[in-house]
């Protein structure tokens, strides 16, 4: 199967059918938002022709928010992404990827609290594709123009390599994860935005012990306070390590930068009410570490 072009169909169809919800949608039941972006990215790493130096991609990502009552509230994200790595036979990029990600949380006026859980399939161009799953709690703190951030939990994966008898684990698999986030809403037009994390797991059929650390910031401009469109930039980086259990290691670094825009549905204000009253928590893309490190 082409998961690039599924991923992108995927997205596209979601995309739709959402904005197409929010519309008729009442806004106090019903809001969200609709991400399109672009990227670039550039790694550095030890493993020379595995890894495809730099490359472009394209991503979009739909969030929903609904509101069962004035405190509880489920939040379901979708997001593909479609790389344009050098897809050479030997690289282990990841090519293209899809994931679903649910919230269940309980929001107040000074905090936000719940779990998540979500699935996904992520494509390699070497070794075949991956599907994983993760689920963890999370919560957030509200001070008056900043908003704090935190979560952990739990992911695994199973490989569908095209190393026929293999075991299921060639990937990023048995992993632990936390990570934080903090939100500084500047006015009424810009955004600030941060987050770290770190996830430790095993990799390569048990014979790697992988470690990631990554972190991020974002900018997000609206021209015009009173309409539902803003523009971002983001950054994206980590650094991964893999450490043979009979000595050896693998290292590689990674940066993206995201050039975007968002639509907003659902929730009138400014953007510190939207994510107070609509879509609460922001999702990583886990698809790209669990396959391409």
């Amino acid at each position: 199967m082409n998961w690039k072009a599924a991923g992108m169909a995927g997205t596209a169809l979601l995309t739709i059918a959402l904005s197409g919800a929010g519309a008729v949608a009442g806004a106090n039941k019903f809001s969200g938002n609709i991400s399109l972006a672009v990227g670039q990215t550039f790694q550095d790493d030890d493993y020379g022709p595995l890894f495809d130096e730099s490359f472009a991609s394209l991503g979009g990502e739909t969030k929903l928010n609904v509101a069962f009552t004035n405190n509880l509230s489920l939040q379901v994200d979708f997001l593909g992404v479609a790389s344009f790595a050098d897809t050479n036979g030997y690289d282990l990029d990841r090519d293209s990827g899809v994931q679903g990600t649910a919230h269940l949380y309980y929001r107040t006026g000074e905090f936000a609290a719940g779990v998540v859980g979500g699935v996904g399939t992520a494509s390699g161009a070497a070794l075949g594709s991956a599907d994983y799953y993760f689920a963890g709690v999370e919560g957030q703190y509200y001070l008056d123009n900043i908003t704090v951030g935190l979560s952990a939990g739990y992911l695994d994966s199973d490989s569908q390599t095209v190393m026929a008898g293999t075991r299921d684990d060639m990937f990023l698999n048995g992993a632990w994860y936390v990570g934080g986030e903090v939100r500084y809403y500047a006015n009424e037009k810009t955004t600030f935005s941060a987050n770290v994390g770190y996830i430790s797991g095993e990799a390569n059929f048990g014979t790697w012990d992988a470690e990631i650390i990554h972190w991020g910031a974002k900018v997000e401009y609206r021209p015009d306070p009173k309409e539902p469109v803003s523009l971002f930039v983001a950054y994206e980086g980590r650094t991964s390590e893999a450490d043979a259990v009979g000595g050896g290691s693998f290292d590689k670094d990674t940066h993206t930068i995201k050039v975007g825009v968002t639509f907003t549905f659902g929730v009138d204000g400014s953007k510190v009410e939207q994510d107070r009253s609509g879509p609460a928590f922001n999702q990583m893309d886990y698809g790209a570490i669990v396959v391409g490190g």
